[in-house]
């Protein structure tokens, strides 16, 4: 009898994770990239290195030999797989060889479980997620895996989306050297300098006592992506002049969007919906910057 599969990700070389009608994503230098629209969006590394570690750890050990003669993969909905996962690596032996591996799994529902956009619009407004039947199958293997729900869930959702970063600003405090700032119809200008434990941010000549502006700009996250166009008032916007080569700019505007978020433009792209929350703390940090207060 065949022993159960073992997923392994062990590439140092290179590796490239495509997801079933989803673009690829490859790793250069230790960091994570994704191709979208024809450019490269980088993707949150941490994120990406969660999801790979949930497919080496699949606990694959409730399984049934599948033969073709006896048993249809389409009993396990894996005819028409829900997603397919490849991944495709190099490994360098000892003396510099390379060798390329292609890795692939196969994940579905059991068919009388597929929802129906209706069903699956249902399951979000109500906010409770039930328990389905999965398998997944790796490679062209005989074997069928029975997986768990949450193995399930966190498969299903890998997406640019999901493993994107959420903060908002595209840069590090660190490499931020000015902020421009336009709250209720007024501009205010906040520089900052030095380094580390020496960095100081000052609006005017004055120094600020608190880190309570650059705090809530480095908390700014997003909560969901979307694309939709703002309709609602400006609350606040901002652009970073960053210490970088060339001096780039990058420029976010926040729009009312509801009582729980506002939405995020960033160099002129509608980007994310952040909890509102955040851009009062932002809102309030201003105003006591330029009240004297910080």
């Amino acid at each position: 009898m065949r022993t159960a599969d073992q997923i392994t990700v062990e590439g140092e070389n290179s590796l490239q994770i495509t997801w079933q009608e989803e673009s690829t994503s490859y790793r250069e230098e230790d960091h994570y990239f994704v191709t979208v629209d024809g450019e490269a969006q980088p993707l949150d590394t941490g994120l990406v290195e969660d999801f790979l570690y949930t497919l080496s750890s699949q606990d694959l050990t409730e399984y049934m030999t599948y033969n073709a003669g006896e048993d249809d993969l389409a009993t396990y909905g894996l005819d028409d797989p829900e997603r397919t996962i490849t991944l495709d690596y190099t490994t360098e032996d000892e003396d510099g060889n390379e060798t390329a591996h292609t890795v692939s799994l196969a994940v579905s529902r059991a068919p009388a479980e597929r929802w129906d956009d209706t069903q699956a619009d249902a399951e979000t407004e109500t906010g409770e997620e039930e328990e389905v039947t999965a398998y997944a199958r790796v490679d062209d293997s005989p074997i069928i895996y029975k997986i768990t729900t949450q193995e399930y869930r966190a498969l299903m959702d890998a997406s640019y989306d999901t493993l994107r970063h959420k903060e908002i600003l595209p840069a590090d405090l660190e490499n931020v050297s000015q902020v421009d700032v336009t709250l209720d119809g007024t501009s205010y200008t906040v520089t900052a300098s030095g380094e580390e434990e020496e960095r100081i941010w000052s609006y005017g000549e004055q120094e600020l006592e608190t880190s309570d502006l650059p705090d809530a700009l480095q908390a700014l996250t997003a909560d969901s992506f979307t694309g939709e166009e703002p309709t609602g008032q400006e609350e606040i916007s901002f652009t970073l002049h960053l210490s970088l080569e060339g001096e780039p700019t990058v420029s976010i505007q926040f729009y009312r969007y509801d009582g729980t978020y506002c939405l995020a433009v960033v160099d002129g792209q509608p980007t994310a919906l952040v909890p509102r929350s955040q851009v009062v703390d932002l809102q309030e940090a201003v105003y006591a910057v330029v009240l004297g207060e910080s």
